[in-house]
């Protein structure tokens, strides 16, 4: 009798366990691991008061629009600790930018107007990087990161006004590197 009350002990515990872990299981399926970021749109805000915006769809492409910032032939000095041996990046990239964005005018112009600026921004970015530097796997998407960054901070203070900069949270969708190569 004492093998069956124990069993039984064991299987009411195993039973409370399981109704635990569905318990838990789906809190986190309802609301999510960071709270309320997976509820619906709006529903939350985070600490700057912005409602959370849920990844969505990509804008399409009749809203971009692509410049060429650098071309292949066009070699980058890279930093090297043997000056004998120098060494330099072909990088050819270009940007994916939003044709219309409410408040500046012209983007495409404004663009091609500041094209110089954005070179000298993304080349002036390589020199200060070194070989070893450049070489490494995880590099090439940090930079990406990094430059889209950049670039969007000089153009949201050179092409937006001051009122309209707040409006505003970016003129680059997406850099692009076509070429990444080095010696």
């Amino acid at each position: 009798m004492e093998k069956k009350s124990s069993f039984l002990i064991f299987l009411v515990i195993i039973a409370f366990l399981t109704l635990i872990i569905a318990a838990l299981v789906t809190f986190i399926m309802l609301v999510g691991i960071n709270g309320p970021a997976l509820a619906a749109e709006g529903a939350y805000t985070g600490r700057d008061n912005e409602p959370y915006v849920l990844a969505g769809e990509p804008p399409d492409e009749a809203s971009l629009a692509t410049i060429a910032l650098l071309e292949s032939g066009q070699p980058i000095n890279l930093m090297t600790s043997d000056p004998s041996k120098p060494s330099y990046a072909l990088v050819e990239m270009s940007v994916k930018y939003y044709v219309k964005i409410d408040g500046i005018k012209d983007v495409q112009a404004k663009m091609n107007l500041n094209k110089a600026n954005l070179q000298e921004i993304v080349t002036t970015y390589f020199m200060a990087m070194d070989v070893d530097e450049f070489s490494r796997f995880e590099t090439k998407a940090r930079v990406k990161d990094e430059l889209k960054q950049e670039l969007n901070e000089f153009l949201l203070t050179t092409i937006s006004g001051e009122k309209d900069r707040r409006k505003v949270k970016e003129v680059i969708y997406d850099v692009v590197f076509s070429a990444w190569n080095y010696q």
